[in-house]
């Protein structure tokens, strides 16, 4: 593990920094080893890079402008419109099928004339549609308060087995539904801490019930870790629920 970990491509050597030392342990790193040779291909060439911003424009571009231009720093008034610019695009790229650009720290961002501009690098992932729509069933199931919704979006991401008893799985589901914090009927602050708190409490229950996770997941966690770490920037308060909402809502094809 500790080989993998060194040659992994110097911005994941550096974002999953922020990820719990605990997720390594329940990481199946067998998958993580076969992702290496095309993520350094990717962000040390620029592999693809074109081609999933096309898609990108085509299927999401209500959302995000790709753009290397610079636009003037925004004022603090803006920052929370910023923030919430930025969670659409968060929620609009996974149901990109061609994929996700993985990094959302703030030095990828500018904000001009009320439009995200954002400079994409190499450090792109497609997750496999049974990941990718696990995930949104359980964003979906959470933020419409369908339980059973939320139930299969854990079990399609691996996160719960209908082998366990019903306490283990109650309580999987009650972790992750702190995990997500009082955004169901408030607006919510974003704190990389607390994220990383929450998230220690996950890995702890999996790895008593002996679960590995596939690079996926480790991917995942990374995108999270760099929109939690925006968000936290700006210091705004958002509500995401109504944000995954129009998003989910807006048919996006």
């Amino acid at each position: 593990m500790t080989t993998l970990l060194e040659i992994l491509p110097g911005v994941v050597k550096e974002l999953i920094k922020h990820v719990p030392e605990l997720a390594f342990e329940i990481t199946d790193w067998n998958s993580v080893k076969r992702d290496i040779p095309m993520l350094t291909r990717r962000i040390f060439m620029g592999s693809g890079v074109e081609e999933l911003k096309e898609a990108q424009e085509r299927r999401i571009g209500t959302f995000i402008t790709h753009s290397k231009r610079s636009a003037p720093k925004e004022s603090g008034s803006e920052a929370k419109a910023k923030g919430d610019a930025l969670l659409r695009f968060y929620f609009a790229q996974l149901f990109c099928p061609e994929g996700i650009f993985v990094d959302l720290r703030d030095s990828k961002l500018q904000w001009d004339s009320g439009k995200l501009l954002y400079s994409p690098n190499g450090f792109w992932y497609r997750f496999s549609d049974s990941f990718r729509e696990g995930i949104l069933t359980l964003y979906d199931g959470f933020y419409t308060s369908n339980d059973s919704k939320f139930e299969a979006g854990l079990i399609a991401t691996g996160l719960l087995d209908r082998s366990w008893s019903s306490e283990d799985q109650l309580g999987i589901k009650t972790l992750f539904r702190a995990h997500f914090g009082s955004s169901l009927e408030h607006p919510m602050r974003f704190s990389l801490r607390q994220f990383q708190e929450t998230f220690l409490k996950i890995f702890e229950f999996l790895l008593r019930k002996k679960v590995k996770l596939s690079s996926e997941f480790m991917i995942f966690g990374i995108y999270l870790v760099t929109l939690y770490l925006s968000l936290e920037k700006y210091g705004g308060e958002h509500e995401v629920k109504s944000l995954y909402l129009e998003v989910a809502g807006s048919g996006i094809k």
